[in-house]
């Protein structure tokens, strides 16, 4: 039996039931297609965002936090545009949180040229509260399907049993789609104290790499200081 069939029986037979009952019907149906629209959205728009994900992380506990007015920042990356982007970008967001950001690849050589004793050294000598160093860990290829188009489908005992229909989910069932292969960069952050090496945040990341460098190193920036911020290890105190 069709939707308009059965709506045109259950019309009816309007006077044998009481009138409220089809204006319940008819005022349920706008969160219907509200939720419709929001699902596409989230299926076709929420990829767009993809970008880095912090898996899990560790926050130092059981003494204070100490306050951080100057960190030096270091990522330990090939691409030099991508340590330059996402460097910059901590530098502004740092400074947004009231600390004062350093960039690495503005006062340090390349790592290769840098030994170990000369690093220490130029912190111990300077004004840096803690260093930030984040580093690639490994890196995997992912497929997922995209959805490009749907449409909604009334759940069963749609028009019969109004007490059930308001509680159902919606059904969304696709009618084109491909497939989306991607490169997931896992990378790990670690944030340590200057002056006693200890260790104060950590975590891990899975970031979607893109060739967009400017977008890649801007979105981890954006997802490290929200992170520093939420974990209240930089801000007000």
């Amino acid at each position: 039996m069709t939707v308009h069939k059965l709506r045109a029986r259950l019309e009816s037979s309007e006077v044998a039931m009481p009138g409220h009952f089809f204006s319940c019907i008819r005022a349920a149906r706008m969160p219907v297609v509200i939720l419709t629209m929001m699902t596409l959205f989230m299926l076709v728009v929420l990829p767009l965002f993809a970008g880095t994900k912090i898996l899990h992380r560790w926050v130092l506990t059981g003494q204070p936090m100490p306050q951080l007015k100057k960190v030096l920042v270091i990522a330990v990356v090939e691409n030099y545009l991508i340590r330059q982007h996402f460097e910059d970008e901590m530098e502004r967001l740092l400074d947004d949180a009231g600390v004062v950001g350093v960039k690495s690849h503005m006062v340090l050589p390349p790592r290769n040229e840098l030994m170990e004793g000369e690093l220490k050294q130029r912190i111990k000598e300077s004004d840096l509260d803690a260093v930030l160093v984040i580093r690639p860990k490994a890196a995997r290829q992912e497929t997922r399907e995209v959805i490009t188009g749907g449409f909604y489908m009334p759940p069963p005992g749609y028009y019969t049993f109004w007490p059930y229909w308001n509680m159902t989910y919606t059904q969304f069932s696709t009618t084109s789609s491909y497939m989306e292969e991607n490169t997931v960069v896992s990378a790990e952050f670690n944030l340590y104290n200057t002056k006693d090496e200890k260790l104060l945040w950590s975590g891990e990341t899975d970031t979607v790499y893109s060739k967009d460098f400017g977008k890649l190193g801007k979105e981890y920036a954006n997802a490290l200081v929200k992170q520093l911020k939420k974990d209240k290890v930089i801000g007000k105190k």
